[in-house]
């Protein structure tokens, strides 16, 4: 109890100083605030209760992420040039915000060249390039593609929309290896045709979230088939494949970022394990898994952990009757000396890993999604000010 206490009240300051103290008390700075505390005690006390019942706070929280950020990015868009469209002038500028999908195909490119091929700014932008960056990095060295499941600000749509139908009516878990197989094969053919391209190719002609965010004029040719291609994908990968299949299908299928993270994954702190002892071989866990990440071979050869496009999302320890899967340190012996004294009996009990994964997750979710709850809940505000 006095870990999870201990955590709650550190958030609390955290989320209190960087969100209610920095915006001067504001209404929407509070409420902001209150529900990101409300989803983090909600998600500590319900692990409490019954290991793995807190997944659900984090679809509730990364549902809302995911429509507030739209709101917020469209609205932020109005503000700086009246139009979702991108222009010549924003291309020419480098105005564009730079996003996170982005990051696999301007590597190399950056290396070879030093030029950064997205049109982005490097600094002094909400979603400047380096910024951006950085937060991948501390992301890629603690909670690794748990990013895909706890802070990525477009995972909400699919998420939202595999919970909509109370049946899976297609089956895809026979196929995971081949989806596997696939996401690394576009992966590659986005990253070389990035690199000839000299030009984030994923976010020219295939990124569904253009349908949400922003788009290129549909003014010749090539622009109006780049437009049926992203909004074929979005229908298709982001609202029904998901809606049938109870998955996220864009994301572990053809998302080159979550392709990406999969590969860096192994440098993060954390992963995923399962105790074969325990496992009883029922395939719950394979069955809810949202990324593909547990196969039939996975438990019948027991592995003793999901596939490397896992998402560390917990949806397969929620099911485990067995309570046999859980979060594991990447470092951390199986065979350790258990402490002696309250205060190390307390620091193992703050720094287990369970405990450590969901604030470490939670935090940069609060890092990503703040400021743009703040923008939406003003709007918000506002519009029901004005109709009053």
């Amino acid at each position: 109890m006095f870990a999870d206490i201990f955590l709650c009240v550190l958030m609390t300051a955290i989320v209190f100083f960087f969100t209610v103290a920095v915006n001067n008390f504001t209404l929407a700075s509070i409420l902001t605030a209150a529900f990101f505390l409300f989803i983090y005690f909600a998600m500590t006390f319900a692990e409490r209760k019954n290991k793995g019942s807190g997944v659900k706070y984090r679809r509730i929280y990364q549902i809302t992420f995911a429509l507030f950020f739209c709101v917020a990015f469209i609205g932020k868009l109005l503000d700086e040039r009246g139009s979702m469209a991108i222009t010549e002038t924003a291309m020419s500028n480098g105005e564009l915000p730079f996003c996170h999908i982005a990051i696999p195909q301007i590597l190399l490119p950056l290396v070879i060249t030093k030029n950064l091929v997205f049109p982005a700014r490097i600094s002094g932008h909400y979603a400047a390039a380096a910024s951006m960056i950085a937060i991948w990095l501390c992301v890629t060295l603690t909670i690794g593609r748990g990013w895909c499941s706890h802070v990525c600000f477009y995972g909400g749509w699919e998420e939202g929309f595999s919970r909509l139908g109370k049946k899976k009516r297609l089956n895809l878990l026979s196929k995971n290896k081949e989806i596997r197989n696939f996401q690394m094969g576009f992966f590659a053919f986005i990253v070389l045709a990035s690199l000839a391209e000299m030009a984030a190719i994923y976010c020219q002609w295939f990124c569904p979230f253009k349908l949400v965010t922003e788009y290129s004029p549909v003014n010749d040719i090539p622009s109006l088939i780049a437009a049926i291609i992203f909004i074929g994908i979005f229908f298709a990968f982001v609202v029904v494949l998901p809606i049938l299949s109870k998955r996220r299908t864009q994301c572990s299928a053809i998302c080159p970022f979550g392709a990406f993270a999969s590969l860096t994954d192994k440098l993060s702190m954390f992963k995923i394990q399962i105790d074969t002892e325990k496992c009883k071989g029922c395939l719950k866990c394979a069955a809810v898994c949202p990324f593909g990440a547990i196969d039939i071979t996975t438990i019948q050869q027991k592995k003793g952990s999901p596939e490397f496009t896992c998402a560390k999302c917990g949806e397969c320890i929620g099911v485990c009757s067995e309570k046999a899967i859980g979060y594991k340190f990447r470092f951390e012996k199986s065979c350790k000396p258990a402490p002696k004294t309250k205060f190390g009996k307390a620091l193992q009990e703050i720094f287990d890993p369970a405990r450590a994964f969901r604030f470490a997750a939670y935090t940069f979710a609060f890092i990503m999604g703040s400021g743009f709850f703040i923008y939406t809940v003003q709007k918000i505000i506002s519009l029901a000010g004005g109709a009053k």
